[in-house]
């Protein structure tokens, strides 16, 4: 198991209260490569067209990730980031 499934497993099962921007920038280059942007400092949005018509996603595919204090990621968010990354895996198999 690379660092970036136990990294994963952690944020799906058990959060930590908040991580550093950085730590989810590094997976969404990874997973999201291309498909994000930032959004007046304090968001990211990531849109993917695998996404589209799915309920808790945009109808154009795309979920906010707010940043706190323009450094942080709350646990809430992800999870939420997670749970995506393995729906869009499991949909690949």
């Amino acid at each position: 198991m690379t660092r970036v499934d136990k990294k994963l497993k952690k944020w799906e099962k058990n959060p930590p209260t908040d991580t550093p921007k950085d730590s989810v920038i590094s997976l969404l280059d990874r997973f999201f490569n291309g498909q994000y942007e930032f959004k007046s400092g304090s968001h990211i949005v990531v849109r993917d067209d695998r996404l589209k018509d799915l309920p808790d996603y945009g109808p154009d595919g795309s979920f906010d990730i707010p940043i706190k204090g323009g450094q942080r990621v709350k646990g809430y968010y992800l999870n939420r980031l997670a749970r995506t990354i393995r729906l869009l895996e499991e949909m690949e198999t």
